[in-house]
């Protein structure tokens, strides 16, 4: 009956398919790696398979979510390309990695495979990234062939299909670049810790702590959203994922509280990119960046804490006030039961702490994350209700590949347009526009990194919109002497924020759903409570200690003055501090916390002082209001 289970189940094409690649990948930490010309294509092919086998051609042949799609005939023609793709990167490998770019000649099949290899890939973006970015992509390809006849600063020299092919195939500079490199050793792997993770009760875990944490304060059912996006982030490597996931289990909890419907799904929009900003396991792109800055994972994590912090304390303080305003007390419920289920799997976050320990030590990524989820596995053998069966093991390994087919197939596509801005000298042009524009002036250069970062990230997955972004803005910034690793955090951040930046706001546009309001009105009200958020970046740009860099002392004044400016750009958008605030309060925290931020430490102590003033009005307020209750009380 088991044997028949799992031959139902697993015995498909896609699944097998899935599951191969997955123990392909743990074979590669047990074994050792591969050279760069084999291993990488390997991995693009099984994703470019794997796209073929889950995503129709046509939209006609569309299944329902939830339901898989099952490969019609001809798409076995185009998995049968990419298996021939992989044996003759494999056959072929050691003559890439010894021979001389640019100087031997590439074999007629290599013309085949080259252009084979390209084709495969806008078809695989085609169907399972995005029509738009499939589009900038082979806008690229074209420019890197025809840009020459273009005039003024865009044009170049060209490139003819030997060139091309040299560059994006035949070389770790085009589809195979660095984030390819991330995606096969570090993305896959956390990957498959979040599929076990989710394969256990730690999603249920997540959600009764969040609960506990926040049971007795005011607007708790808002506030344990906050924390469970922040432990989701853990599974969920997809700002929209995060936002669907934590959305369907808190809403109707906030909706109890009578939270408001669209303040509701700001929030929950906002909370879906914490996942990917909050270590110690963030997003893909942070992995991506561990490559481009030179950086250790431990490093960007460490880096990362900080502005974490300020982003949660962000949105707590939203909650909070909102929850102040409109008076939302506690709700008494018994947590008897919920402590006990606590208990009861309170084990599984020990897969967690081993995970950043051995990140800590210095481990690869690879090996730390594979060590964790064996890990994991054992720990599940502990309880009845946690073990993990060899059809939950295998749906773990089928779900990791498929998670991945959405890392593997951008950061390939993406190394295409970074092997084009390489080549063709695009980078250095694009920074001289900005650097036209800006004057050389830091503010105006950064405004206009954050414009350009939001519109190429707008419906791109997050690695995508980062690569493409830290591709073509970070030297600017880094020119006009701005630390790379601050000026590839500023990136990243707004890459993540353009998942809740209209007009293409896929994270409000998840929420939207869950919450049933009109979904452009709800990615303008999440946008405005996002400026909280937006500030973030500006402020590690001329504070970099709120990325850890500096004096302990400075660090702590940093983030003092930090959560102070959270705080009042809160209360000014929701229009509550101690007491509901004027016009003219609210213009004050405005003012104050703009200027408790400038990088200026006279400007700094005046926004102190005004805030110091405005609370104590805001106090005054609320004294005379207790006062006056209890004397008609009497």
């Amino acid at each position: 009956m088991i044997e028949n289970k799992l031959v139902k189940r697993f015995l498909r094409p896609a699944s097998v398919w899935a599951i191969v690649w997955t123990l392909f990948q743990i074979w590669i930490v047990i074994r050792g790696a591969y050279p760069s010309m084999v291993l990488r294509p390997i991995h693009v092919c099984f994703g470019m398979g794997l796209v073929f086998l889950t995503k129709p051609m046509f939209k006609k042949n569309a299944v329902p979510k939830g339901q898989k799609y099952t490969a019609k005939w001809y798409e076995y023609i185009f998995v049968a390309a990419v298996v021939f793709c992989g044996i003759y990167f494999i056959l072929n490998g050691n003559r890439m990695m010894t021979r001389m770019a640019y100087v031997d000649d590439l074999l007629t099949m290599d013309y085949v495979v080259g252009l084979l290899m390209i084709a495969l890939l806008l078809e695989c973006s085609r169907r399972a990234v995005d029509t738009a970015f499939t589009i900038i992509v082979a806008v690229f390809i074209v420019y890197a062939v025809w840009g020459g006849f273009l005039p003024g600063i865009l044009g170049h020299g060209g490139q003819d299909l030997t060139t091309l092919l040299e560059s994006q195939v035949f070389s770790t500079a085009g589809i195979f670049n660095s984030p390819v490199s991330v995606s096969v050793s570090m993305v896959f792997y956390f990957l498959l810790f979040g599929a076990f993770l989710t394969a256990t009760p730690a999603a249920q875990l997540f959600i009764n702590i969040s609960n506990v944490m926040t049971r007795k304060t005011i607007g708790g059912a808002g506030k344990a959203s906050v924390v469970a996006a922040a432990l989701f982030g853990m599974i969920s490597g997809s700002a929209p994922a995060n936002v669907a996931s934590i959305g369907t289990i808190m809403y109707p909890s906030m909706k109890k509280q009578k939270f408001d419907p669209m303040f509701s799904g700001s929030m929950l929009s906002i909370e879906g990119t914490a996942g990917q900003l909050i270590p110690p396991v963030m997003g893909a792109a942070a992995f991506i960046m561990v490559d481009m800055t030179g950086h250790s994972y431990a490093e960007i994590m460490k880096a990362a804490i900080l502005p974490s912090i300020v982003f949660l304390a962000g949105l707590y303080f939203l909650i909070h006030l909102y929850a102040r305003k409109h008076d939302m007390r506690p709700i008494n419920e018994d947590m008897s039961q919920t402590k006990k289920d606590i208990f009861k799997h309170i084990h599984l976050l020990v897969g967690v702490v081993v995970l950043v320990t051995l990140i800590i030590k210095g481990y690869s990524m690879m090996r730390s994350a594979t060590i964790a989820s064996a890990c994991l596995y054992v720990i599940c053998l502990f309880r009845k209700d946690t073990r993990l069966s060899l059809y939950d093991v295998l749906e773990a390994f089928e779900s990791t590949a498929r998670q991945a087919v959405a890392v593997a197939m951008p950061c390939a596509l993406a190394g295409i347009i970074i092997g084009v801005i390489v080549n063709t000298g695009l980078g250095i042009r694009f920074s001289s526009i900005i650097n036209s524009i800006a004057q050389s002036n830091l503010l105006l250069a950064l405004f206009a990194t954050m414009l350009m970062a939001l519109v190429l990230g707008m419906g791109m997955p997050t690695s995508a919109a980062y690569i493409m972004s830290a591709t073509l803005l970070c030297p600017t910034i880094v020119g006009l002497g701005i630390p790379v690793l601050v000026a590839h955090f500023f990136v990243f951040y707004y890459a993540n924020l353009s998942a809740i930046t209209p007009p293409v706001a896929l994270a409000s546009y998840a929420a939207g759903g869950i919450v049933e309001v009109d979904l452009w009105k709800l990615g303008l009200e999440a946008f405005k409570y996002s400026v909280v958020i937006f500030t973030i970046p500006y402020i590690f740009v001329y504070y970099p200690e709120l990325l850890g860099i500096g004096s302990i002392g400075k660090v702590i004044f940093v983030a003092a003055i930090t959560l102070m400016s959270a705080y009042e750009i809160s209360a000014a958008l929701i229009g509550f501090s101690l007491v509901p605030i004027s016009v003219i309060e609210r213009l004050l925290f405005a003012a104050s916390a703009v200027m408790i931020i400038f990088p200026e430490i006279i400007t700094t102590i005046i926004g102190i002082v005004i805030f110091a003033v405005t609370i104590l009005m805001q106090y005054s307020r609320k004294k005379k209001a207790l006062l006056s209750t209890s004397d008609k009380s009497i």
